[in-house]
């Protein structure tokens, strides 16, 4: 299944991510038990990559973006 998404809909969901990363670096360290430890430290990483992909598309799409406004720049 493809989703397509704008520039917003993916810097919103990259801005989500990252905070629900941080905060499962905080509920990480407030853990009290090896198990809530591991598991909120596979949350952070799990959310960390998947914002990391989706920052890398914003990215390319903001590039995209400039390059199509530079060509009609010169027309």
């Amino acid at each position: 299944m493809k989703l397509t998404l704008t520039y917003n809909d993916v810097s919103v969901a990259a801005g989500a991510l990252q905070l629900k990363a941080r905060e499962a670096q905080i509920n990480a360290r407030k853990s009290r038990t090896k198990i809530e430890v591991e598991f909120w430290q596979e949350r952070a990483e799990t959310y960390e990559k998947v914002y990391k992909a989706l920052e890398a598309q914003r990215m390319q799409m903001l590039e995209e973006y400039e390059q199509a406004d530079a060509e009609l720049q010169q027309e």
